[in-house]
């Protein structure tokens, strides 16, 4: 799912392409692992930010109302796995501890 994708196999396969790429190619592969890089750290984990607007909009704080965050996940998301929907309920906690 795109939405619950984040950039890290897309950073991962840049800097791999990187380490064996024909020096004609590796400006231009630094400048996407580059880019890559600032678009993750400007706009957090995708998948960490879909989970805390859905909880945002419905109003639970997945730190009081940890259960209720899990099922407004997974109503929101059909097909999304206990174990996924409460591994992003935990991490919306803890970012929001910080």
């Amino acid at each position: 799912m795109i939405a619950l994708s984040d950039l890290g196999d897309a950073r991962d396969a840049v800097r791999q392409a990187l380490s064996d790429a024909p020096s004609d190619e590796v400006p231009g592969l630094r400048r996407a692992a580059r880019i890559l890089d600032d678009l993750a750290g400007r706009t957090g984990e995708p998948r960490l930010r879909w989970a805390r607007g859905i909880l945002e909009r419905e109003g639970i704080d997945p730190v009081d109302r940890e259960v209720a965050a899990i099922r407004a996940l997974r109503q929101e998301l059909p097909g999304l796995s206990l174990t996924a929907a409460t591994e992003l309920a935990r991490e919306a906690k803890l970012a929001q501890g910080m």
